[in-house]
């Protein structure tokens, strides 16, 4: 059996990011007004999309991770994830590229006005990333070997 295939793996990988985009989302819900600051300090999207995002990115977060803990929707709710991850690659490494000393408002808002370690945040991003493609392809591959039977 295929390590990557085990559906246990799989339950505990769908709870890392499951639960690492949960705990994220939470304090963007709660505090908008900063979140809408964070996503500015970015200096990557128009003024006009700042709030938008601000109030529909967390409720997606949030929504991909319940469905993605509770394994409803995985294919789904995994694929959201991906976007959301490459969005969140792309704007830190343009951020980090263009030495923005600012707080990347991934988990914490408290700190808007603090630098964080952007670097780091890439990194655990890319991991969260090929999590996220696993659980989509090996979930594909779940429903397929299920219907076999």
């Amino acid at each position: 059996m295929n390590f990557l295939s085990n559906k246990y793996f799989l339950l505990i990988l769908r709870l890392i990011v499951g639960g690492t985009f949960l705990y994220a989302c939470l304090d963007k819900l709660l505090n908008q007004e900063l979140f809408a600051k964070a996503i500015f300090n970015y200096k990557f999207l128009p003024d006009v999309f700042i709030n938008i995002f601000a109030i529909v990115i967390p409720y997606i977060e949030l929504t991909a991770s319940v469905f993605l803990i509770l394994g409803i929707f995985k294919r789904g709710s995994s694929f959201v994830i991906i976007v959301l991850l490459i969005v969140f690659i792309i704007s830190l490494t343009q951020a980090y590229a263009r030495g923005l000393d600012i707080s990347c408002g991934c988990f914490s808002l408290e700190t808007v006005s603090e630098k964080s370690d952007i670097l780091l945040r890439i990194i655990e991003d890319i991991f969260l990333l090929i999590g996220s493609f696993i659980i989509f392809i090996k979930s594909k591959t779940i429903i397929k070997q299920e219907r076999q039977q």
